[in-house]
């Protein structure tokens, strides 16, 4: 079963994952059959390419599914949609089947502490980390809440290139005076603004995600 992968060279990415993984899936109607059919196929991907998680379009399906698979309990979302994104945010690094060279040199993002998903098959779902069971190891509540973001994300078009965390203050200077940017403050509070009021927070100690 392939797996779509990033074979970018010089910086240009390879048609296929573009077509696949940087273009997002509308929702669609499935049928009972259709849905255990791909929720078939995404277990069996998992065998194939083992990890945390697997989207069909990772497959080359251009279907809104995905699966999330911590601690050998796999969940199946059909037609996933994220209804709440908690403001507060949290670090953490993510590597993705998808781009191979993460899996050995993780990418460090900014995640919502915590979700809320509506699906076709499960109805909503809440997603939220566990800080106190992150003491000695990442808890599945918290591995669940970043790869179920992690996923859905890629059916949005989105990849954890796109997530990364930065503070390099090179990047204030690429944005116009009215672009929208979004910013974070010292206690993970997430504000949206234009850029041209943002020296006013950046006074406040707020960081540009």
């Amino acid at each position: 079963m392939k797996l779509i992968t990033d074979k970018s060279i010089n910086g240009l990415t390879n048609s296929e994952f573009t077509e696949y993984l940087k273009t997002p899936v509308q929702k669609s109607e499935f049928t009972k059959e259709e849905a255990e059919e791909l929720e078939r196929i995404l277990v069996e991907g998992l065998k194939q390419h083992p990890g945390l998680g697997l989207s069909a379009t990772q497959l080359g399906i251009k279907k809104r599914a995905c699966i999330i698979n911590v601690d050998d309990e796999p969940i199946f979302l059909l037609n996933p949609i994220i209804t709440y994104r908690d403001t507060e945010g949290f670090l953490f690094y993510e590597g993705c089947l998808s781009i191979p060279k993460t899996l050995t040199m993780p990418i460090r993002t900014v995640r919502s502490t915590k979700i809320k998903v509506q699906t076709d098959n499960l109805g909503e779902l809440e997603f939220e980390i566990n800080t106190a069971g992150d003491k000695e190891s990442v808890s599945p509540e918290t591995l669940r809440t970043v790869v179920a973001q992690h996923e859905i994300d890629h059916l949005d078009g989105v990849t954890i290139k796109e997530r990364v965390y930065s503070t390099t203050v090179k990047k204030r200077q690429t944005y116009g005076r009215n672009e929208k940017i979004l910013m974070k403050s010292p206690t993970n509070e997430f504000v949206e603004v234009k850029y041209k009021k943002a020296n006013e927070y950046f006074l406040q100690g707020y960081e540009i995600v």
